[in-house]
C-alpha cells in the first residue's frame, strides 16, 4: 500500500481513540504517523539496498513490541507506547489485506502460520484506484468524528443536513491534509 493509504488507516485509528475516548489530537496525530514505522524495511531493501527485506524485518509483532518499548523507555510515558502500537497495528492489518500479506510472527511461520493476505492487488491499475477510494473514505471518516466531537446536528432540519454535508467535504479536506503533512515530514527524513 502507499503511505498515504497507511497514514489514512493510522490517522482513522487514533480518531476513534479521539472521538470515543476523549485522547487528544496530538495523539491522532502519531498514531498516523507511527502508521509510516514498519515499511522502514522498504527503505531497507530499495534506499539503502540491504536485501530482500520488505514485510519482513519490521512487518510483525516484536518489531512493533520493541520499537513500544523503547519509546517507553525514552519517554517515561505509556500513552506514546500505545500510539506506536495502534499506528503500527494498522499497518499490519492494511497490508494484510493484500495480496502480499503479511507475517505477524515472522520469521515464525512465514509463509504458514500467522501469515495473512487479502485479495488487494497494489500492481493492479484498478487495485490502486479502489486504494484511492480507500484513503478518501477513511480521510471522511476521520473528518467526520473530528467535527462530531464538538458539533451537534438536528438532522430532522434542512440546516442540519446542510451543515452535516459541509461536516463531510470539511472533514476529508482538513483530514487529507493533515495525511499529506504526515507525509512530507516523512518524505523529508528520506526514510
Amino acid at each position: 500500500m502507499q503511505l498515504l493509504s497507511h497514514i489514512s488507516f493510522g490517522l482513522l485509528f487514533g480518531m476513534l481513540f479521539y472521538y470515543f475516548f476523549g485522547f487528544s489530537f496530538a495523539f491522532v496525530l502519531l498514531v498516523g504517523f507511527a502508521a509510516f514505522i514498519p515499511d522502514i524495511d522498504w527503505a531497507m531493501q530499495f534506499k539503502w539496498g540491504w536485501g530482500n527485506r520488505h514485510r519482513t524485518f519490521m512487518h510483525n509483532i516484536w518489531a512493533m513490541g520493541f520499537i513500544a518499548v523503547l519509546t517507553f523507555i525514552i519517554s517515561k510515558n505509556l500513552l506514546l507506547p500505545f500510539g506506536v502500537i495502534l499506528g503500527f497495528s494498522s499497518h499490519l492489518i492494511a497490508d494484510s489485506c493484500t495480496v502480499t500479506g503479511v507475517s505477524w510472527l515472522f520469521p515464525y511461520g512465514f509463509e504458514r502460520k500467522f501469515f495473512f493476505r487479502g485479495p488487494l492487488n497494489m500492481s493492479d491499475e484498478g487495485e490502486r484506484k479502489l486504494e484511492r477510494l480507500l484513503q478518501g473514505i477513511l480521510f471522511t471518516i476521520s473528518g467526520i468524528l473530528f467535527f462530531l466531537k464538538t458539533v451537534t446536528i438536528d438532522m430532522s432540519s434542512l440546516q442540519g443536513i446542510i451543515t452535516l454535508v459541509v461536516i463531510i467535504a470539511c472533514g476529508y479536506i482538513i483530514m487529507k491534509k493533515f495525511g499529506k503533512a504526515i507525509q512530507t515530514v516523512i518524505r523529508r527524513m528520506k526514510i
